[in-house]
């Protein structure tokens, strides 16, 4: 937050020149802050209520200093705080969906090998049925329905998994929609 002081500190001295602050250094800024937040377990509404709390302190200290703040300074901090916001949000859905679908990438790699596993099972034991050199009521059947039954579970465990992972997916998509249509 240090930072975000400072550019709009610089933001407002510079508005009255004709050299204005770029946008840009505000918006990376608050990408940066919005991705530590996550990162220390901040939500996206705790982050989005750090930025209005900085809102609240400066405008109680204008009236506690008796420093008027005028439509021009009110608007530009009103900007720079919109640009944070969005940017700070922007990376935090970012960095969340991003990390949702690296963990949804390894249960699916986790279910593909259990799969694996159950499979051979349960081939291995066909296999030794077919040539008929064992009963299919002996244990090498009870082998087989074990690892059928187990099949079924993981199949069902992995839709659930599966229409997480398409979620995930569809939340990647609304925050590249959203980078798209970035506040200027």
């Amino acid at each position: 937050m240090p930072r975000f002081l400072t550019q709009l500190t610089e933001t407002l001295r510079l508005e009255a020149t004709s050299v204005p602050f770029p946008g840009d250094a505000i918006g990376a800024t608050a990408a940066r802050h919005g991705a530590d937040l996550l990162r220390l377990g901040f939500t996206v509404s705790q982050v989005v209520h750090d930025y209005g709390d900085i809102c609240q302190a400066i405008t109680a200290l204008a009236v506690e200093r008796e420093a008027p703040i005028s439509v021009e300074e009110f608007h530009t901090l009103n900007r720079c705080l919109d640009t944070a916001i969005a940017e700070a949000v922007t990376e935090h859905a970012r960095v969340t969906a991003q990390t949702r679908s690296a963990e949804e990438t390894e249960r699916l790699g986790h279910a593909a090998h259990e799969l694996r596993d159950i499979l051979n099972t349960a081939v291995l034991a066909f296999h030794t049925l077919k040539r008929g050199a064992v009963a299919i009521n002996g244990s090498t059947g009870a082998i087989l329905g074990r690892n059928l039954m187990n099949l079924r579970g993981v199949i069902d465990r992995t839709r659930l998994v599966y229409l997480g992972s398409v979620s995930v997916f569809f939340l990647f998509l609304t925050t590249r929609v959203v980078e798209s249509r970035r506040w200027r």
